[in-house]
């Protein structure tokens, strides 16, 4: 048969007849053939890959966010090329380049720093779609990400019914927007339910710095009630300091985190934090860059911020009694 009628049948375009859809398919499996996916890409300008670029696959966080985005991704047909920033903007623009370099149909990216991610950013977003997810820059494209605020109040509420009335936050510095939006809403949050907060500790989102942070407060002299801490991995590393300091948790000192990690149920105690419902950030997040890809969205900007919950766990509790598990989603 014509070339043309092969080709109609492995890229499922065009009509031809039932027997020879079945003769070309049979070929296809005992000659074991695989379509040139860059052959193919050249001739309709479409790859079907995703980039996706996130400040540092080392926190199980974004591990986990890649893999949700993955399977949404799978579902609708399309591989995922991933990049790693190693947090390092730098290093961030030269994977977004290499990207959009590889002809990727569309971009998600995690920013590193809300202002230095800019340039980058703004670039890729002439050439192709580009979705920011979790954080932000000001370069105007579609964003999904959670209400970092709502967390914060959530955690507060449940400090201050615990009787907590000083508390100390450790988070990153302002480099990145969620890092910006928790830290405004402790300083609001703090003050509005009259607890007592000291500066808060900033730096980096790594177990290590939370231990800098506990080693910090103690030599200030001035332990709190609870640490309010913006992501799960700074809390494990402010838990096992306090643990090797001798500072029972939370007998002594209440710790709460951000994001629930799969780590954070199996810390000793396990973790009091907010939930990030990953499956559904990535769903709403392949949703909308497979509209703007088909063309189905052409014009305007989309903002979308899902809600997160709180899920309680023995670093606020006396007891093993659990009062919120975590949501699968």
């Amino acid at each position: 048969m014509s070339i043309s009628t092969a080709s109609r049948v492995l890229t499922g375009s065009g009509r031809c007849s039932d027997a020879a859809r079945r003769a070309v398919e049979e070929a296809a499996r005992r000659l074991a053939y695989q379509p040139n996916r860059i052959a193919r890409a050249l001739r309709s300008r479409a790859t079907g890959s995703v980039g996706m670029i996130v400040p540092w696959l080392r926190n199980p966080f974004y591990a986990e966010l890649v893999e949700a985005v993955d399977v949404f991704l799978e579902r609708v047909g399309m591989d995922l090329v991933l990049a790693d920033a190693r947090g390092l903007w730098q290093d961030e623009a030269r994977r977004i380049h290499a990207l959009v370099s590889r002809r990727v149909d569309g971009l998600i990216v995690v920013p590193a720093d809300a202002q230095a991610s800019t340039r980058a950013i703004f670039e890729a977003s002439r050439s192709i779609p580009v979705i920011q997810l979790g954080y932000q820059t000001g370069v105007n494209t579609d964003y999904v990400g959670i209400d970092n605020e709502l967390g914060i109040q959530l955690v507060l509420d449940h400090l201050v019914e615990l009787g907590a009335e000083s508390v100390r936050f450790v988070s990153s510095t302002i480099s990145s927007s969620a890092g910006r939006v928790r830290l405004q809403a402790f300083w609001y949050g703090a003050e509005e339910r009259s607890l007592r907060s000291e500066e808060p500790i900033l730096g980096r989102f790594t177990a290590n710095f939370g231990r800098q942070a506990v080693r910090q407060i103690l030599d200030e002299g001035s332990v709190p009630d609870a640490i309010v801490c913006a992501s799960d991995v700074v809390a494990l590393g402010v838990i096992g300091q306090l643990r090797a300091e001798g500072i029972s948790v939370p007998e002594d000192v209440m710790v709460t985190g951000f994001d629930d990690i799969v780590f954070a149920e199996l810390c000793d105690p396990p973790l009091t934090t907010i939930h990030q419902p990953r499956r559904r950030l990535a769903d709403a997040t392949v949703s909308a860059l497979v509209a703007r890809i088909s063309g189905e969205r052409v014009e305007g900007t989309s903002r979308t911020e899902l809600p997160p919950h709180l899920v309680v766990r023995r670093s606020s509790l006396g007891g093993p009694r659990v009062l919120a598990t975590s949501n699968p989603a």
